[in-house]
């Protein structure tokens, strides 16, 4: 990938496919390298997926700088995934799953 809008093309086409009912996408791209893409994905059976990537091309890719990405049902958060630096003991530091209240290292 030359250019962030060619990751943005990405995204949007895999949620085109995706089993989603809804969608709501916010892309803003600072410069032909780097820019944000948020939003969430709505499912029929009232769930929804919102999410937020800081992207930065790299060597010809994607690289995620900042990202969440929070699965939500019944007004609830399932799980949360995130790389926010606010768990230093984590042995993925800073990749980290929520589940409820309890915190776990993610890959």
């Amino acid at each position: 990938m030359r250019d962030v809008t060619q990751y943005f093309d990405l995204v949007v086409k895999i949620i085109e496919l995706s089993s989603a009912v809804d969608a709501e996408l916010d892309l803003e791209q600072f410069d032909h390298e780097r820019g944000t893409i948020e939003g969430a994905l709505y499912f029929a059976d009232g769930s929804r997926l919102e999410f937020t990537e800081r992207i930065v091309i790299e060597n010809a890719r994607p690289v995620k700088r900042d990202y969440r990405y929070q699965y939500v049902r019944d007004q609830k958060s399932v799980f949360r995934y995130d790389n926010a630096p606010h768990h230093p003991r984590l042995p993925n530091f800073p990749h980290h799953k929520h589940l409820g209240r309890k915190t776990v290292s993610a890959a």
